[in-house]
């Protein structure tokens, strides 16, 4: 579920399956993007594009973050995120192109 504000867009995503990746949204250009992993989580969430998984990158504790700039835009579509643990995600807040 998403949020938008003239500028801002905020919302969620969610993996129902550990070991599946899931696009952060559809389809939106956004000049930045700050992915936080929800607190709750027991395991970490890693993200990257369509083929992220536990060995391409460290991955976010719960509550830890990442952030993207971009010069001219980037579709949060292309960014994608898994995790260890069935039902676990992230918060998004991105800036509209």
């Amino acid at each position: 579920m998403a949020s938008e504000s003239p500028h801002i867009l905020s919302g969620e995503a969610i993996v129902t399956t550990g070991g599946t990746a899931v696009a952060l949204s559809a389809s939106r250009r956004v000049r930045s993007v700050s992915i936080r992993a929800k607190a709750g989580n027991t395991g970490q969430v890693y993200v990257g594009g369509s083929d992220v998984d536990s060995t391409v990158n460290d991955g976010l504790d719960a509550g830890e973050s990442i952030s993207f700039d971009s010069v001219g835009w980037m579709d949060l579509a292309d960014i994608f995120i898994d995790a260890d643990t069935n039902g676990e995600g992230v918060d998004f807040y991105a800036v509209k192109a």
